[in-house]
């Protein structure tokens, strides 16, 4: 019975399905109007199913909409903040520390995390200033790393960095800088100025610090290159780290 039971239900599903096919047989108007017929009728034999969707959607769009314009009222609010800071220490006139301290307070209440490149060029400038070249590179690093157009900026950062790193005497994440800027502005061809800078940079740096094969790959790149009238003294550099180089 059970079989026959299943079988029948099977049966009486084809026959459904088949009826449903032909429920528009008659229909001599046009695909498009068929179309549309067809969607109303879907429409309003699933009337309950398409309003829960369709109210569930809205909802959904709204909820994101509204996520979105409330981090955009946040941004706005903490710019104008920080621009008020920043205003405040200028008529001040507060020291360092002072502006450091604020400066980090503001970074750590912040919300959006969308001031943090700002805030961090400016602390990078501050701690250069009162001598703490770690830190001043560190934030400087950040930002680098952080940043992926335009590409010179993130060049000039991590080349920056190598420069405070350098008078912290960490010779070795100084070279790591360099060698990052060098890599990343390779492949600008207007900019063979700062090109060859970085590459003189980190060849100087690998030879102070014994490695002469990279030393000489880097130096030998910063010579070949094409630079305006400008540019001709870091060429000159490398020509002559390139000379000890070679009697050693």
């Amino acid at each position: 019975m059970d079989k026959f039971h299943k079988k029948n239900q099977i049966e009486q599903k084809k026959q459904a399905e088949l009826i449903q096919k032909d429920e528009f047989a008659d229909f001599e108007g046009s695909k498009a109007e068929l179309a549309f017929l067809k969607f109303t009728h879907f429409l309003a034999r699933n009337r309950k199913s398409v309003f829960i969707s369709l109210s569930s959607a809205i909802v959904v769009l709204a909820c994101v909409i509204g996520f979105f314009e409330y981090r955009a009222y946040l941004f706005e609010k903490e710019t104008v903040t920080l621009e008020d800071l920043k205003l405040t220490h200028q008529k001040s006139k507060v020291g360092l520390d002072v502006q450091i301290q604020s400066l980090e307070a503001f970074l750590q209440n912040q919300s959006t995390g969308k001031m943090e490149l700002r805030v961090w060029k400016d602390l990078s400038k501050l701690y250069a200033e009162k001598g703490e070249f770690g830190k001043a590179a560190g934030y400087l690093e950040d930002a680098a790393k952080k940043i992926d157009t335009p590409k010179e900026i993130k060049a000039l950062y991590f080349y920056v960095a190598g420069n405070y790193r350098e008078r912290e005497k960490n010779n070795a994440k100084s070279l790591e800088n360099y060698k990052i800027a060098a890599t990343v502005i390779e492949p600008a061809r207007e900019l063979n100025g700062f090109k060859a800078w970085s590459y003189y940079q980190a060849g100087r740096l690998s030879y102070l610090n014994g490695d002469k094969a990279g030393a000489k790959e880097y130096l030998e790149k910063a010579v070949k290159l094409d630079v305006a009238e400008s540019g001709e003294d870091v060429k000159l550099l490398s020509s002559y780290l390139l000379l000890k180089l070679g009697k050693n």
